[in-house]
């Protein structure tokens, strides 16, 4: 197993995947109303039809970007090469930012040996 800072890490996979599931099945929702109008023989216009649909988006790609910053920090950390323990002032800027955003987040956790 490999140490960081002395300690042991593993993913959080269930908090990973509700993670995922919560981003992709955001929907945006919006009304649009559509009113048509007959005008009467005086001049007099009337309602001759309304239509209410609601229209659905799967937001507004926020997400998305969101699910790939995630991925690429949870690449940067398994794609650290390292043995034994090592120092987390060793660690590259990205792995660094990777790894401490993942521990914030709860994505990576700490375990005992």
């Amino acid at each position: 197993m490999l140490k960081i800072g002395g300690a042991y890490y593993a993913f959080d996979l269930p908090k990973i995947c509700d993670f995922i599931a919560e981003k992709s099945g955001r929907e945006l929702a919006e009304t649009e109303i559509l009113d048509s109008f007959d005008f009467s023989n005086n001049g007099e216009r009337t309602l001759n039809a309304k239509t209410v649909r609601e229209l659905k988006s799967p937001g507004n790609g926020q997400e998305n970007i969101i699910y790939d910053v995630i991925k690429i920090f949870v690449i940067q950390v398994v794609a650290f090469d390292g043995e034994g323990d090592i120092d987390l002032d060793e660690l590259p800027f990205g792995t660094k930012m990777a790894f401490n955003t993942l521990i914030s987040e709860g994505f990576l956790v700490k375990i005992n040996e």
